[in-house]
Formats: C-alpha cells, structure tokens, sequence
C-alpha cells in the first residue's frame, strides 16, 4: 500500500518524481491542470514499471476542489493515498528588477506555490488524521520549493518568496503532523534541465562554466529530484522532521 498523489506531474520534475516513486513501487495519481498528451505519456511510463498510473486533472488553485482530487485519486486508485508531492508551481509572469515587481506576477505566484500548497497539505493532513493508518506503512508529504527559498534574485523577488513561503509551509506542517507519524519535507531542487528551464539553461550553463556556481559542473536532471524524493516518502530517512533535501550540485553549499 504506497500510493501517491504527484501534482503537475505531467512533465519535468513532476515527471521525473513520479517515475521515481513508480520505481520504489508507489502507484501514481498523476495531476495535472488538464488531460494531455504529456500526462498520457507520463502514466505511460510509470506503467511500464509495473505499477498502476490514473490522471487526477485538476487546477491546484481551485481549494474547494482539493478534496474532490483527494477522493477522485483514490477511486482511480482503488486505494487509500499514503503520500502527496506537492510539486505544481509557476515562475513570475515576468522577470523584473525588484523596484519593478508587480502584483499581478505577486499574485500568480504566491496563489499556486504558496496558497495552494497550503491549502492541499492542509486538506491532505485532515484526511490522513481522519482514516485509519497502518504502522506497516509510512505516510509522507514532500513540498517542492527551490533553492530560491533560500538564494535571493532580484530580478524574480516575488518568485523567492513564493518558494521560501513553501518552505514555512513545509516546516510548520512537519511539526504539526510528526507526532501523528506523519513526515513532512521540503526539496528544493537547483537548475534541473526541464521544458520550462530550457530558455534560461545557456546563461545558466555559462555561469557554471565560468563562475563554478555548482560544483557538479552540470544541470540537475528531473529524476535526482525525484530520488530525492523517493527516499523520502519511502521510509528511507527515519527520525528526520521537516528536513530540507536540496539535490543542487553544491549550488547554495557555502564555501570561501
């Protein structure tokens, strides 16, 4: 019984997850806003690893329709859920200079990296709580921030505090949800070579080379997140509460 609920699961890091978890024998709800192709694909693949994979379409930043995705992920399923990946999220409608920030970029990224990332934990925990749990099993939510929770860019301010408001999330949900034998941890994953990142990759890829800002001399990839994440939500890291996992390649490691 390892069974779970992986938002914007359809491609990227989302994707990468999710096979992660598939290969640590989870079956998958895979969410995403709407059916696609890509999440078509992404059950694909997690099915060829022998495991069952059901979408679960659903906008995150709808809360009322949280439960509905708990309840619909578990029909498909067949089975209760054990883990949510709360990994769906935006970047900043546009990059700015701080001085230039403005709320309608505010509000795209707080409502779905931080409000509804709130919100989804806090309908998932309530569910837990409310059925019975196994001591056999273990029972795991990982919020994906970045390490822009904790590196600051002026030119995407709002994006780091959206991701450093995960992070609180991530934190003070581990303590509340610790004593009922629930683990909670915050990934924040460095440059990870996906769809999305792939118009920044060259300035990044440069300054790798050049200013050795990770000291794995290359991108992350989707499915060292997800290993990240796996371990986690398997059991593999007993006794750790609100643990921050950052698989970055040495990106934010201080150093002289």
């Amino acid at each position: 019984m390892k069974n779970a609920l992986v938002t914007g699961a359809s491609r990227g890091i989302g994707r990468g997850i999710a096979l992660a978890l598939a290969d640590k024998g989870f079956n998958i709800a895979v969410n995403g806003r709407s059916k696609s192709d890509a999440m078509e694909e992404t059950c694909a693949a997690i099915e060829a690893k022998g495991v069952k994979a059901v979408m679960v379409p659903s906008d995150v930043t709808d809360l009322a329709a949280h439960g509905s995705l708990i309840s619909e992920a578990e029909r498909l399923l067949d089975a209760p859920l054990t883990t949510l990946v709360n990994n769906a999220g935006v970047g900043p409608l546009r990059k700015a200079d701080i001085l230039e920030t403005q709320p309608d970029s505010w509000d795209h990224v707080m409502d779905k990296n931080a409000k509804a990332v709130f919100f989804l934990t806090q309908t998932f925990a309530k569910h837990l709580l409310a059925q019975g749990r196994s001591p056999d099993y273990c029972y795991s939510i990982c919020i994906i921030s970045s390490v822009s929770a904790f590196a600051a860019s002026i030119d995407k301010a709002e994006y780091c505090v959206s991701k450093s408001a995960a992070g609180m999330v991530a934190k003070t949900f581990a303590q509340r949800l610790a004593p009922e034998g629930i683990q909670v941890f915050d990934i924040q994953p460095g440059i990870i070579e996906t769809d999305l990142s792939r118009p920044v990759l060259e300035a990044y890829g440069k300054m790798i080379v050049d200013k050795e800002i990770t000291l794995v001399p290359r991108f992350g990839q989707p499915h060292e997140v997800g290993s990240a994440v796996a371990a986690a939500a398997n059991g593999e890291l007993p006794y750790c509460v609100g643990q921050i996992l950052r698989p970055d390649g040495g990106l934010t490691l201080q150093r002289l």
